[in-house]
Order: C-alpha cells, then structure tokens, then sequence
C-alpha cells in the first residue's frame, strides 16, 4: 500500500549574516546553510518549488533548485523586492525608481516600467496578468498589464506611510501595511483598498502601533504590529482585532501563513542580537516549535515554505510469494501508455493583425468570423539546446505558424473566405531526465488563440489583435502493467466470452 505524506522544507534569511539557513519540517533542524550575500530581503517560491532569494546590497538573485542546491544567480540591481512568474519565465524585480522584468531562461532584461519616486512592494494576482506597485513615497498604487507592461489603472493616497501590501484571497480588496507617523506616539494602521470602486477604508489599532508584515486565512487577518510587539488577529468582516499572540523574542521580522492555513510562521529576534523561527497553530493560537539561531545578530527575516510530496511503502501490506505461486498471482495486462514529463505555457500577444480582404472591387461591409486553426511547425527552425546537462534542462525553439480564416460579406450579401497567417517563434523550458532521453522523446505543441477586441475594417483591409497561448509539451511512452482481476463480473464475463 502506498501513503502519500508531505514534507516541508522551510527557507529563512538572514539579514546579518547573509545567508539562508534550510530546515527540515519534520525534525525542526537545520539542514543546510547557503551563502546568498548581505541582506538578502526577499524569499519567492514558485509553482516547481524553486526557491528565489533577493539581496540588494550585492544586486544579486540567488536561485535554489531540488530543496537544497543553489547552483544559479542573476546579476539584477534590486532593493529587495521581486516577484516571479514561472509559467511566462518571468522575474519581476523593484529597483526604487523603476520595476524591470527579466527573463528566466536568458536573464536578459524584457522590459522596464519607469516613473516612480520609491517603488517598495510588489504583488501578482492569481493569474499573473496583472502587476500591482506600491510606491511608498507618492503613497499610490498602480497597476499594469503583465502582458505589455502598460498602466491600467491608479489608487492614490492609499495609506499613511505605507510600506507593504497583500492582495486578498478573494482579489476584491489590497491590504496595506502603515507605520504611521510622529515616532514616539505614532498610530500604524491597515488600508483596505476596494479595487472594483477604489475607495480606502481603515482598520485602526492602539497609539504606538506599526504594522509591518500581514498575511490572510479566510475572515481572519494575521498582522505584526512590531509597534507594540505583537501579532493580532483581525476578524475581516467585522474589521475588529479578535486576538493577539505573542512571540518568544519582542522584535517581529516577518509573519507568513503555511500553504495549508493552518500554521503561522514567524521570525523574530531580540535586542541582545538572538534570533528564532517558530510556528504557531492558529486554532488556538499556541506556539509549537521554537528553533534559536545559535549565531548572534544573524537577524532572522523572510520566510519561504516547500512542500514536497513523498510516497510511503507500508510493507506489510504486500504478500511476497515464491517462485512456485506464480500461477497463483492474478494475471496483468500490458500496455504501452504515453505520459507528459514536462510542460511550458506561455500567451503571446499579437497586436493590429493586418489582412487585405477584397471581392472584386465590392466594399466589404462586415465579418462574420475569425477561425483560428492549430498551429504549424517550421521544422527546419526546431533547434534544442541543453542548458544544464546535470538538471537535464533544454531550451527548445521553434518558429511557428497558426493558419486562419476571415468569413467575410460585401454590399451585395456576397459571402467568402480570406486566409491568412499568424508567424511568432516560441523558447521553451523543458525538464528531460536521463531515463526519458535513453527510452526518445516527443515533443507536442500546440494552440489556443483569440480575439482580445472586436475587429475593424479600414478601407478593405482587416485589422485585428490576438491573443495566443502556446503549449510545449515532452512526451515519453512507458510500459504499464494493469492488474486482472479473476473475481470482478467483468472478467468473469469476458471469460465465458472467449
């Protein structure tokens, strides 16, 4: 019988020392230590469980794969703030004045979005089509579009001296961190920003309060009121505090929920230079585990959290019989099954598609529909490049055609079909292990596009924008064996068949 448990690895900085211990969810250890350079703020893990630290005084993006090797960094000038979208193999990196977006198969530069004053927090939404900035210093948010980097949208005076923010489970709301102001009597509060109506709202807490990390499950808000010392728990809907929870050490770095929302993690240290991790379950509130750093002013400071699914074998389920109780086993079919081993997705914007569309001198009055066929392979461009013969990762390229067909009418009611084409050339990231190159591979593409608005005519010729996602796929066929059951009616009836 097989058991599926998890286990988790936890990822901590550390903001003194420069590096990033990994620990060992089951015995609450250290297991290994990684060198990522001074003050490395940031932790992102992405949907493959890589592991993206951000150092900004070295202007450094260290990568960690397979829980604990760290064998690739980016040389990125950044304050500490970045985002990642596996999916496109993007990296969205805050540098202050600027946000720029960088490839993670190439680490050239894609694009940068500039006219800030103090760019200081960065979020995605759920399906990474929209990029949210907080600019602490002009006290605003702005919202682009992840597909072009064009403004779509901005949220002014958002707060009183932001300094983070956290868009909501359910993406109607943005959640803001507050300092405050006045050192000394100051008044740190939350901001609740509507992003359908774009009005703010406020949770207050006590004077001296500063609030500088939150996190959310469900109704409850999880906030670290540094301030005051203390993390507190707000109950959304009545936007009132419900609970507190003290730490073991007094100076709060960072609070962070785990993936299943029911452990809240937390770093903090003391003004004697100590340093912990602990976990706390939120249905009572309790401290579980305390890990104490052993080194002095390590200062403790993000967290990131991987899960990684193991399967147990429980042996005493199995029966393992002698060679002479073959014929006794149940018999088993044989076949042979395909199974995908690596996927790449990315959407590719096609802007203002021009086609001429003509009826023998007849004014073309309206379209009646778009076709978008698969997509179609230049063969003689399809070129794989290994790019880590260790991991077994390879860039595939390709250039690629997706053929289409415009039904049109003129003035006289006069129907017909124009074709046309849409060219692009594709990179994809693939994952191949040794067993799949030994055993051949395939690789399967293929499309899915649509018109992003309504076409337009202009003097016989049809203009358009489309939107097309791209899906590279590696395949390897593998032999299955699936077992026969001697006592189910079904091969029971397909005995008396034969």
């Amino acid at each position: 019988m097989f058991n599926k448990r998890e286990k988790i690895i936890y990822y901590i900085s550390h903001l003194g020392t420069g590096k990033v211990s990994i620990i060992d969810g089951d015995s609450y250890s250290i297991i290994k230590e990684i060198d990522v350079g001074p003050r490395p703020l940031s932790i992102i893990v992405d949907e493959k469980s890589n592991v993206y630290i951000a150092s900004d005084r070295n202007s450094k993006v260290t990568l960690i794969e397979d829980l604990y090797d760290s064998n690739r960094t980016w040389n990125i000038t950044n304050n500490g703030n970045i985002k990642v979208d596996f999916i496109a193999q993007k990296i969205y990196v805050c540098d202050t004045e600027e946000v720029c977006i960088y490839s993670l198969r190439s680490g050239e530069k894609l694009g940068c979005i500039k006219g800030f004053m103090a760019a200081d927090s960065l979020e995605l939404d759920k399906e990474k089509k929209k990029l949210f900035v907080l600019d602490i210093f002009k006290n605003e948010i702005n919202v682009y579009d992840t597909s072009d980097f064009q403004l779509i949208k901005v949220y002014k005076d958002v707060g009183t001296a932001p300094s983070c923010i956290l868009i909501g489970e359910d993406e109607k709301y943005i959640y803001i961190c507050n300092k405050g102001i006045n050192k000394g009597s100051y008044m740190g509060n939350v901001s609740i920003l509507n992003l359908e109506k774009g009005d703010i709202s406020y949770i207050d807490f006590p004077k001296g309060s500063d609030i500088t990390s939150l996190d959310q499950a469900g109704i409850l808000l999880y906030v670290a009121n540094s301030g005051l010392h203390r993390i507190e728990v707000i109950d959304i809907l009545k936007r009132e505090r419900i609970a507190t929870i003290k730490t073991t050490l007094p100076e709060l770095q960072r609070i962070k929920l785990s993936p299943d929302k029911k452990t809240l993690l937390v770093t903090s240290i003391s003004t004697d230079g100590k340093g912990v991790f602990e976990r706390i379950d939120i249905s009572n509130n309790v401290i579980l585990d305390t890990l104490t750093f052993v080194q002095n002013n390590s200062i403790p400071y993000d967290i990131g959290v991987v899960i990684q699914n193991k399967f147990q074998v429980d042996e005493e389920s199995f029966i393992f019989a002698e060679c002479e109780d073959e014929e006794k086993q149940e018999n088993v079919t044989t076949i042979l099954a395909k199974k995908v081993i690596s996927t790449y997705q990315e959407k590719i914007i096609f802007p203002q598609v021009l086609n001429e569309v003509s009826s023998k001198g007849e004014k073309i009055i309206s379209v009646e529909e778009i076709v978008f066929k698969k997509c179609e392979i230049v063969k003689e461009t399809k070129n794989r490049e290994i790019i880590d013969s260790r991991k077994k990762y390879s860039i595939l390229q390709y250039d690629f055609y997706i053929p289409y067909y415009i039904e049109c009418k003129d003035e006289r009611e006069q129907k017909y079909i124009v074709e046309g084409k849409i060219k692009g050339t594709q990179k994809a990231t693939l994952y191949i292990p040794a067993y799949a190159e030994q055993e051949g591979v395939e690789f399967v593409i293929n499309s899915f596009a649509k018109l992003t608005g309504t076409p337009v005519i202009i003097n016989n010729s049809l203009k358009f924008d489309v939107s097309v996602l791209i899906s590279t796929k590696v395949i390897v066929e593998e032999i299955v064996s699936i077992p026969f059951c001697r006592d189910c009616e079904g091969c029971r009836g397909e005995k008396k068949n034969d």
